[in-house]
C-alpha cells in the first residue's frame, strides 16, 4: 500500500511538472541574435564613442555579471544626448488555451544611468506600427539581474508577436535574457490557492485597494478588452491603492505579481 501512495505520488508530481509546455525558450547563447527574431533602429541615433561596439539595435553581448554566458543588450548613451526606441521583437508564436505565461530577466549596466524598457504585443504583424498592447512598462531597470513574470491569458489561443523597446533617454546599456514564454503554467493556480488577496471596495468609483498577504512587487491594471492601462511596478508591499476615478465605467482585470512569483488576477467593477 505504501508503494502505491509513493508511486502514486511521483505519478501526480510529474504530471504537474510536464503539463508545462515550452512556447519560445531564447537564452541568446549563440554569438549571433537568433535569425527569426527582428531588431529594428526607430531612432538612428549615433552612439557614444564609449558604446560604439552597438552597431546595431540589439547585439549579443557577454553577460556583465557572468563571464563566459552571452545575453541581448542594446544602448541608449548616443552622443548627441537623445531617447532610444530600438525594438527587439520575436518570431510570431501561438499561446494555448490556458496558463499562458512570459518570463525573462533584466539588467541596467549602470545604476547611474539605468535603463528603462517597455514590453509590447502585436496581434498581426511584426510591424512595429501594430503593437497597440502594452504588456509591461519597467522603468529603470535593476543594476542586478532582476526576473519578470507576466500573465498572457487575454491572447489565449491568439497568434502573436511581443517586442521589448528601449525608451531610455540618456542611459547606458540594457542586458536581457532567458525569455522564456509557456502554456498550462500550474505555478500561479497552485499558488493562488494559499495567498488571501482582498480588493476594496468592489465595484468601486475611485480608489481601488489592493491588500494581499504577501508582498505585491507590481500591479496592473486591464480594460475590458484586455489592454494594460496603468501599472504600479517595484512596489514591494502588501498594501497598494489605484485611482481609477478618471476611469470608464467597466469591468476591470487587476493583475498582482507577488514577490514569490505568483500571479494573482481578479475582476473589478468600476461604477
Amino acid at each position: 500500500m505504501k508503494r502505491f501512495i509513493v508511486l502514486f505520488f511521483a505519478l501526480s508530481l510529474t504530471s504537474l511538472i510536464t503539463a508545462q509546455v515550452t512556447i519560445l525558450e531564447e537564452n541568446f547563447d549563440a554569438n549571433a541574435l537568433p535569425a527569426n527574431w527582428n531588431i529594428v533602429d526607430n531612432d538612428n541615433h549615433t552612439p557614444a564613442a564609449d558604446v560604439s561596439e552597438y552597431t546595431e539595435a540589439w547585439i549579443i553581448k557577454e553577460d556583465p555579471l557572468n563571464a563566459g554566458n552571452n545575453v541581448v543588450s542594446s544602448t541608449s548613451y548616443f552622443d548627441p544626448v537623445d531617447r532610444a526606441d530600438r525594438w527587439l521583437i520575436t518570431p510570431q508564436f501561438t499561446l494555448g488555451s490556458s496558463g499562458n505565461y512570459i518570463s525573462w530577466k533584466g539588467l541596467s549596466a549602470d545604476p547611474s544611468f539605468p535603463d528603462s524598457y517597455k514590453v509590447v504585443i502585436s496581434t498581426t504583424t511584426n510591424d512595429i506600427s501594430a503593437f497597440k498592447d502594452t504588456l509591461l512598462v519597467v522603468n529603470d531597470e535593476s543594476p542586478e539581474w532582476t526576473s519578470h513574470l507576466k500573465n498572457l491569458e487575454q491572447y489565449a489561443n491568439q497568434s502573436i508577436y511581443l517586442a521589448f523597446v528601449n525608451t531610455t533617454f540618456d542611459g547606458f546599456k540594457l542586458f536581457l535574457d532567458s525569455v522564456n514564454i509557456r502554456e498550462q503554467d500550474p505555478l500561479a493556480v497552485k499558488e493562488e490557492e494559499k495567498i488571501a488577496l482582498e480588493l476594496f471596495p468592489n465595484p468601486v468609483q475611485n480608489i481601488l485597494t489592493v491588500k494581499t498577504q504577501k508582498n505585491a512587487i507590481a500591479v496592473s491594471l486591464y480594460s475590458p478588452l484586455g489592454r494594460c492601462i496603468a501599472s504600479k511596478e517595484e512596489c514591494n508591499q502588501n498594501k497598494i491603492e489605484l485611482n481609477l476615478s478618471k476611469m470608464p465605467k467597466g469591468v476591470y482585470t487587476v493583475e498582482i505579481q507577488l514577490n514569490n512569483g505568483a500571479l494573482l488576477r481578479r475582476k473589478v467593477v468600476k461604477r
